[in-house]
């Protein structure tokens, strides 16, 4: 067999030894800061636009509609979170970072700066610039059958 690796196998490979670290950075944010990756990331999305609903947060940080609505949950237990009912349509909640989470997400990315999942002194902006250009092509090169799955 050749001992070279196939490049989708590498690359496949590379990527879930990313998953795996992501997987252990949020554990550490969890035992550290007391928030989980993917809550950070929902403070993230939430704290980044004016308004948002529970579809769009979904779909902005990849996650399906039970696990958004669980982080979401725990987020307002905190009082980070508010979900809020506009308009006519009842059905349709919308989120809102209370005052403690718009200072608990500036306390955050502080703290990101220097306490990051990788090491800021081994990477510049323009590598992480150029990083996450490949990861984005690596996104939109999938088979359109594959992209095409609702991941919800």
């Amino acid at each position: 067999m050749n001992k070279e690796k196939n490049g989708c196998v590498q690359t496949i490979l590379q990527i879930r030894q990313l998953s795996r670290f992501l997987d252990k950075y949020s554990k550490y944010l969890n035992n550290n800061y007391n928030i989980t990756l993917p809550q950070l990331l929902c403070l993230y999305e939430i704290s980044d636009n004016e308004e948002m609903n529970l579809s769009q947060l979904t779909k902005g940080v990849n996650l399906n509609n039970s696990a958004v609505t669980g982080i979401i949950d725990r987020l307002e237990s905190k009082g980070f979170v508010k979900r809020i009912k506009k308009g006519t349509d009842r059905r349709t909640i919308y989120l809102e970072l209370t005052e403690a989470g718009q200072e608990y997400v500036l306390l955050l990315f502080k703290i990101l700066e220097s306490d990051c999942f990788f090491d800021n002194e081994k990477l510049n902006v323009e590598q992480i610039r150029d990083i996450n250009i490949a990861l984005d092509k690596i996104i939109k090169s999938f088979v359109p059958e594959v992209k095409e799955i609702e991941l919800t």
